[in-house]
């Protein structure tokens, strides 16, 4: 007589049916052979258990993952001949040591650049951010320790107290997909942050997404960073720091510029400028109410 069990899929099957979509697993492979042929479960495939489980409403720690996929239909999930004790602490250990140690941002990006183009997005710009993310307990960091510092900065999430780290993010404009992503120490700025990934990786990000504008805060406008864009013929729209003499100085004479009315109060005047050797068109913006303000003192 047979036997028969049920299983919980819930939502993991929209989760593992997009996986599969995307050959996240596949990307993964190539990028990392080794874990492949003969092996029980390959790379790729435990990148996607650890996306079931991130995406599944429930945190797991490594060691807890056979019990998760316990109840769950992995084969279904993530392939045939899988089964739940594969994924277990020193397989997903041994996984993200070899993307560690291969560049998870650049896998990163490789993987990004596949979903953009299955998903058609236009990608006609791309945005630079950063944030920071706060962590509990102490670390205790060696001088020549390669990989970031959990340290004190500049705490945008509010809790100075905490060690932190920074995470830069790129995202395409259109549907705010990530396609580049780095994490960094937590004391950095994003002046040396956004200089650093313009010089390295902006030829690569415009190879991949064919992007006409790069889009960032002032942190991005700095004479060296703008030298690269320019080096590296990238467009880019930003904001010009106010502490600029420049600036300061197309501020002071802007009663001799031609400025054209906008909506909501706002009017605006383009002008030249060639800060950091490099040819720029400005737009100055003027609020007409802080304009009356102005002109009653």
């Amino acid at each position: 007589m047979a036997s028969y069990s049920t299983k919980g899929l819930d939502h993991l099957g929209l989760v593992a049916g997009m996986n599969k979509e995307l050959g996240i697993a596949k990307i993964i492979d190539q990028a990392l052979p080794g874990q492949c042929d003969g092996k029980l479960i390959s790379y790729g495939q435990l990148v996607e258990a650890m996306i079931l489980n991130g995406l599944g409403f429930v945190g797991r720690t490594l060691h807890m993952y056979p019990q998760y996929f316990k109840e769950r239909p992995v084969e279904r999930l993530i392939g045939k001949g899988i089964k739940a004790e594969y994924i277990n602490d020193d397989a997903l250990g041994r996984c993200l040591d070899k993307l560690y140690e291969t560049g998870v941002s650049d896998i990163y990006q490789t993987l990004s650049a596949s979903v953009v183009k299955h998903l058609g997005l236009p990608c006609e710009g791309i945005n630079l951010d950063s944030t920071s993310i706060h962590v509990d307990g102490n670390y205790d960091h060696k001088e020549d320790c390669k990989a970031v510092k959990l340290v004190r900065g500049y705490s945008r999430d509010h809790r100075p107290e905490l060690n932190q780290v920074v995470l830069n993010l790129i995202t395409e404009n259109k549907a705010g997909i990530p396609v580049y992503m780095q994490a960094a120490s937590g004391n950095i700025n994003d002046n040396e942050g956004f200089k650093h990934i313009v010089k390295h990786h902006i030829s690569s990000l415009k190879a991949a997404q064919d992007s006409q504008y790069f889009i960032a805060d002032a942190a991005l406008y700095t004479a060296e960073t703008i030298q690269s864009l320019d080096e590296q013929k990238q467009l880019f729209i930003s904001r010009a720091p106010q502490k600029l003499k420049q600036v300061k100085e197309a501020i002071a004479r802007k009663n001799t510029l031609d400025f054209k009315t906008l909506d909501n109060g706002y009017s605006a005047a383009w002008l030249e400028s060639d800060y950091g050797e490099v040819k720029q068109r400005w737009l100055l913006i003027e609020r007409e109410a802080s304009r009356q303000r102005h002109l009653a003192i």
